[in-house]
């Protein structure tokens, strides 16, 4: 693993870690990120991570990194630091009581694509479930960038009562929830962001409509807000598939990879879905 100052990113250190896993160093914090970049290619995907099976896998944590030779894209992949030493399988981003840690990561994110001269409108951010959650919420701080997100989650509030309790419990100890959503309600929502960034993305949100937790959980609430607090929601595009046996999996990594490929290509049609 490699080691690099916030401060000292630049095209030459970029390049000389490329495939590897970087511990960045950031105002005294350690952030990892796995680099996964082309010569000559003027793309970019970022890659969140869902829930991590503690089990199999100990942070830091890559998902989706062996895809990386299959996207016509550099790739960055993101490990959640918020979930480090916690014992806890999925974080959000949200960090600490005093530092957002989804700031962090775009600033780290905007920093590298800048050295490497891609233009934000050839950035997309992937991820599914909590993946989904934080990519939504990058390309919203990255302006001009591209969400691609499967079955994701809109409001961290509403993510099972035991995952999410667990995560206020480390996170948040002295605040009761109530409080919680509403000192930290930019961090937990998506729409909230929206509203303080007054900036919607482009979001392609693809999701099981069979999968009814997240349809009643995330989605049909994502759409009434967007309605009630008149957010322009033309970036979005909504895409329903039905897959009852999938559940709030994802779908596969040949249809993943297919469609980021055509968005970035700027080739997708929904009649390609």
């Amino acid at each position: 693993m490699e080691t690099l100052n916030y401060e000292n990113i630049n095209k030459k250190t970029i390049w000389k870690y490329n495939h590897e896993v970087v511990k960045i160093i950031k105002d005294d914090l350690d952030i990892y990120i796995k680099l996964n970049l082309k010569p000559d290619n003027d793309k970019l995907v970022v890659c969140s991570n869902g829930a991590v099976n503690l089990s199999k896998s100990k942070p830091p944590v890559f998902m989706r990194s062996k895809w990386h030779e299959e996207f016509n894209a550099n790739c960055i992949y993101i490990d959640d630091r918020t979930i480090h030493h916690k014992n806890l399988r999925l974080g959000w981003g949200v960090g600490t009581k005093e530092r957002h840690f989804l700031k962090d990561y775009s600033e780290i994110i905007q920093s590298i694509a800048n050295q490497l001269s891609i233009e934000s409108n050839n950035t997309v951010y992937l991820g599914s479930s909590a993946g989904g959650y934080m990519s939504m919420y990058l390309a919203t701080l990255h302006k001009g960038t591209t969400a691609i997100v499967n079955n994701p989650q809109c409001y961290v509030d509403r993510y099972d009562k035991i995952n999410v309790e667990k995560l206020y419990n480390k996170i948040f100890p002295e605040y009761t929830r109530d409080e919680i959503k509403k000192k930290f309600a930019v961090r937990l929502s998506i729409t909230s962001l929206f509203r303080i960034q007054k900036h919607v993305p482009k979001i392609y949100y693809i999701q099981n409509r069979l999968c009814h937790n997240d349809m009643d959980r995330h989605y049909n609430p994502f759409c009434s807000f967007l309605d009630k607090y008149n957010i322009n929601s033309s970036n979005i595009t909504f895409i329903l598939y039905n897959n009852k046996e999938g559940g709030h999996n994802p779908i596969s990594k040949e249809a993943t990879i297919s469609i980021t490929n055509q968005v970035l290509a700027n080739e997708f049609t929904l009649s390609q879905f």
